[in-house]
């Protein structure tokens, strides 16, 4: 067993790797520093030579242009240019500008050659993360893959960068599982993910255009089953809350609440939907947020006899809420989650949720990727996994 990364092999400090025998687990440790602009325009300019749109012999961008079009300054495009010198991929010449003289990347004797697949998530205290990551070693171990584990922390630009250079140590392909906070860091999480030199599979992230696989929950069907569920119960004035709304996999469990009353034959009524974009997480207290949202949502919706949350955490932070108003859940007002976490059933009021298989998951995510690094999955995919009803005391 070996340890250890020097600083200047991935550019990142504070990088503790650990590698275990052939086809058993690796495991990677990282602390996410801020992202850099630099890094990113020197990522993207290797792309651009390694994937052939810069060929060997063109002339890249001036630094003028270059500024412009990553709207920086030209002292950052500068340095960017710089290290695609010190990785001899260019060559400047006085007059004649910067040349592309080589487009492979090299691998210094010293580097380490992991020979591995990635499976790269926020923070193990994300209970959907560890069940993810269990599925994908399963997966991996049975196939015989040596996978090493990064958690990247809730920075997604800088995940974003290190996964741009982790091919550099020969790992030949990702599962990602990033926490992206809002619309702009998904634009720029979009376009690095898009220039990776090796196959990536997303996890409940599909990204339109990019042409890269994902492994999604069915949002729609878990939506409509928790909304048909109230609905067979005879309910009629059934709200939907959730927060963290801009994001497309949240998106698709309110469109499938909406099917399900379209069924029915009822008109949503807007003012029992709160789709709040707002999602900061807090990994040591998950209900505050919704607990705090909550709150509002409550008071502008009194004659409630149902709620369809969006994941756990919601439904959990809105009961709490509820009981110290004196609602009584589930004899005044009933809730139901999505996801089926470990805590749903332990709760005060255990939770009538929806069960994803998240380690269902991971072992789909690892196939689409063996498939890719094998050569055989071929164009853009989306696998989406369908989960059960779970009834419990909350609905």
């Amino acid at each position: 067993m070996g340890r250890g990364v020097e600083e200047d092999e991935l550019g990142i400090k504070n990088l503790d790797l650990i590698i275990c025998a052939p086809y058993c687990p690796a495991v990677m440790s990282l602390q996410a520093n801020s992202s850099s602009k630099q890094e990113f325009i020197f990522l993207q300019l290797q792309s651009r030579i390694v994937d052939g749109m810069l060929p060997i012999g063109a002339q890249i961008p001036t630094e003028e242009e270059l500024a412009a079009e990553f709207h920086c300054s030209r002292g950052t495009v500068s340095r960017a240019v710089a290290r695609l010198v010190q990785e001899r991929l260019v060559e400047r010449k006085t007059r004649s500008g910067t040349r592309v003289i080589r487009n492979t990347i090299e691998r210094n004797a010293s580097t380490l050659d992991l020979d591995a697949c990635a499976f790269i998530y926020p923070a193990d205290q994300h209970e959907s993360s560890w069940r993810m990551l269990r599925g994908f070693q399963q997966a991996a171990c049975a196939a015989k893959r040596r996978t090493l584990m990064l958690s990247a922390g809730e920075d997604c630009r800088k995940e974003a960068e290190i996964v741009g250079r982790l091919s550099e140590f020969n790992v030949r392909g990702a599962a990602l599982f990033p926490i992206i906070i809002n619309p702009g860091e998904m634009a720029y999480y979009s376009q690095m993910i898009h220039s990776c030199p090796f196959p990536v599979v997303l996890l409940e992230l599909n990204i339109a255009g990019i042409g890269r696989p994902s492994v999604v929950v069915d949002g729609l069907h878990a939506g409509y089953t928790m909304t048909r569920y109230l609905l067979q119960q005879g309910l009629r004035r059934i709200g939907f809350f959730a927060n963290y709304a801009w994001a497309p996999f949240i998106r698709d469990r309110y469109l499938g609440y909406r099917q399900a009353h379209e069924e029915a034959g009822l008109a949503v009524d807007e003012n029992r939907v709160m789709l709040e974009t707002v999602m900061t997480p807090n990994f040591e207290d998950p209900l505050q947020e919704t607990t705090r949202i909550a709150d509002l949502y409550l008071e502008r919706n009194r004659d409630l006899e149902g709620v369809v949350c969006s994941h756990d955490f919601a439904a959990l932070g809105l009961i709490q809420m509820a009981q110290s108003k004196g609602i009584r859940v589930p004899e005044t007002l009933k809730v139901t989650g999505i996801d089926d976490y470990a805590i749903s059933a332990t709760s005060p009021v255990p939770l009538t949720t929806y069960h994803v298989s998240y380690e269902t998951l991971g072992q789909r995510a690892f196939e689409m990727l063996n498939s890719q690094m094998s050569g055989s999955l071929i164009g853009s995919q989306e696998v989406q996994i369908r989960g059960e009803l779970v009834i419990r005391q909350s609905a």
